[in-house]
């Protein structure tokens, strides 16, 4: 979320208690995000209509949106039929950086262009301003202190207080100043009579037992304003004395306030409410995880189309692939076995679980056959399939042949699991993210609990990713296009092989001539080309050992758009001829174990990125070229 956004959370459905035309404009975007009925009646224009527009299109002359400090500005005001008005503007700020604003117009009045009324009015919404910023207390108490403060400096009522509700009774917890003629408490039925903001006058009949207090009190008049959460009496704002009673614009002003502070109020219980659900979240995927980490089976997730979009560790290692190998390849392209599998997939994309295990042999990466069991458990939501579950035991590798049943329990389980997580950690998974937002936009970047904070938004981001591949990915790859930086990408991807190419004695070097680049691509998707080609380069050192370079740096800057070219060299035995004009065609391998997927599924990425890619061979060595384009 925009950090200018923020205060708009807290003025929802509060717009038309403003009785002049008004509308709140966002000054980034160049665009009207609400308006109330007084507005869309002076200008014929609906809701709907204004939320299209941009500013000078009803306001011709353009007028300077930075708040005033203490003035109205004379414009043009052009209704949907092309009549021309003449108005006073008034531009109130509703966030910390001036980038969401109120506009409040009223009648342009030649004598006197500037009323009085409209002064009183601009030190009301400088109070509203405060109003949207209450979302940094920490506390309700502490935002009903800020209720009170802002009423105390705009009405200055003699008698001021504040009764929230417990279980059984509405207790006084913010008196602004003392009394002796109003209770402590009051019962909770009592708030059930009023149905808004009213008010009370001396010599009126008595409606509520607090009123009857007001009567007994000998007091001129008392105003009972509601607060409510979700329609439901949360509290309740009293205001009272023997001066003059509040006005109609003083009563739409105190009901604004309370439907600002019960949205305030309602958005701290969220946050706190996001907190919990995050901890329970984490929980839960923490014990997933260790599941399908554990788990001797191999996990192999399908879209319905059965296309692969992630294996567990222990699959990679009964079939030989990398998970990102394989990743959008069709399961009968990597599961090879015979028919009884075909079979096995039609009654999973039907809803039916099944299992085959009886005279089935797999083939691995390698060509060699294996005994093998595969439960098929689709993932079913309102009837209709969202995903399948393929869990591979290797029956060459078991045992005991009596743990079988106790396997497939523990199979079972995971598809139940996977069912329940999908159910009750997708629909949070929003207003955790949203509510982490809040917490990190209102801390300065420097806070203590700052970089826990952003942390927490990668763990949201990364459980998004995982329920959505996981539980509800039924859709070819939609790339997710966003600048990336290589200098930081590749060295990790580098640093995750050190181990392997330590032990194989090969020494690797990463070199960016420019520095940092940003390249626009997909961060998943981009990492996948690099993690194949990096792996192909060590397999092809793997006997002999040597050397892997990545070297970066612009490309030619008269390349329209502006490309990155990266290098990988390694010095293995170097490529055939015949081979090497072929190299990225499905299927080709040099590698006695492998299928050729890799650098075919590679070629597909860097193309649908707007980039290209192309190999050199010569004895002692190989080296791939990718282009990728910058981003601006």
């Amino acid at each position: 979320m925009d950090p200018n956004t923020q205060s708009l959370l807290y003025i929802p459905r509060v717009i038309d208690l403003i009785p002049e035309p008004a509308l709140v404009y966002l000054r980034a975007e160049d665009r009207i995000f609400s308006s109330n009925d007084a507005f869309q009646n002076l200008t014929a224009y609906n809701h709907t209509d204004l939320q299209s527009l941009r500013l000078a299109s009803i306001m011709p002359d353009e007028p300077d949106t930075n708040p005033t400090t203490g003035e109205s500005r004379p414009v043009m005001l052009q209704t949907a039929s092309g009549q021309i008005l003449f108005v006073l503007l008034k531009v109130v700020s509703l966030s910390p950086t001036n980038q969401i604003v109120l506009l409040v117009c009223s009648p342009a009045e030649e004598e006197n262009p500037i009323r009085q009324d409209l002064l009183d009015q601009e030190y009301r919404y400088d109070n509203l301003k405060l109003l949207t910023e209450i979302g940094e207390q920490r506390t309700v108490q502490s935002v009903y202190q800020e209720v009170i403060r802002i009423i105390q400096r705009v009405l200055k009522p003699e008698v001021l207080i504040i009764y929230t509700r417990t279980e059984n009774e509405l207790v006084r917890s913010h008196p602004a100043n003392k009394d002796d003629i109003f209770p402590d408490s009051f019962p909770v039925p009592d708030l059930a009579l009023l149905s808004g903001t009213t008010l009370w006058r001396e010599g009126k009949p008595v409606q509520t037992p607090i009123e009857k207090v007001a009567e007994e009190a000998e007091l001129g008049y008392l105003v009972s304003v509601p607060i409510l959460i979700d329609s439901m009496p949360d509290g309740l704002l009293l205001l009272a004395g023997n001066g003059t009673p509040p006005g109609n614009e003083d009563l739409r002003y105190l009901s604004l306030l309370s439907s600002l502070c019960s949205s305030v109020i309602k958005n701290l219980s969220t946050l706190e409410s996001a907190r919990q659900t995050l901890k329970n979240i984490r929980h839960i995927t923490a014990i997933q995880q260790k599941i399908t980490e554990n788990l001797q089976e191999g996990i192999i997730i399908l879209t319905p189309d059965l296309r692969i979009t992630e294996m567990n560790p222990a699959a990679e290692t009964i079939l030989g692939y990398a998970s990102s190998e394989v990743f959008q390849q069709k399961a009968e392209m990597v599961l090879i076995g015979n028919e009884t599998l075909s079979t096995l997939y039609k009654s999973a994309q039907q809803g039916i679980p099944s299992i085959v295990g009886d005279n089935l042999n797999l083939n691995n990466r390698a060509g060699a056959c294996f005994p093998a069991q595969v439960l098929c458990l689709p993932v079913v939501e309102k009837k209709v399939v969202k995903s399948i579950v393929l869990i591979l035991r290797d029956l060459s590798q078991s045992e005991k042949i009596r743990e079988h049943s106790q396997q497939l329990e523990q199979r079972a389980f995971l598809g139940e699991v996977s069912a329940i997580f999908a159910h009750e950690v997708r629909n949070p998974i929003n207003s955790i993210s949203t509510g982490l937002q809040l917490i990190g936009l209102k801390m300065e970047p420097d806070a203590p609990y700052a970089d826990l904070v952003i942390r927490l938004q990668n763990d949201c981001t990364r459980l998004t990713h995982l329920v959505k591949s996981t539980l509800t990915f039924s859709k070819p790859v939609e790339y997710q296009i966003q600048p990336v930086d290589l200098a930081e990408l590749i060295p990790s991807i580098l640093d995750r092989w050190g181990p392997r190419m330590t032990r194989l004695n090969i020494e690797y070097n990463f070199n960016s001539s420019s520095g940092h680049i940003l390249v626009k691509a997909d961060p998943r998707a981009i990492e996948q080309v690099f993690v194949n080609l990096i792996s192909n380069a060590i397999q092809a050192m793997e006997e002999k050992g040597g050397s892997l370079n990545v070297k970066m740096n612009p490309a030619d800057p008269l390349t329209s758009p502006p490309q990155c070219e990266i290098i990988i060299a390694d010095s293995g035995p170097g490529i055939p001829d015949d081979v090497i004009t072929h190299i990225f065609e499905p299927f080709l391998t040099t590698k006695s174990s492998g299928t050729g997927l890799g650098l075919a599924i590679t070629k597909r990425i860097v193309t649908a990125h707007e980039g290209n890619i192309f190999v050199e061979s010569f004895p002692g060595g190989s080296m791939f070229h990718v282009l990728l384009p910058i981003a601006e």
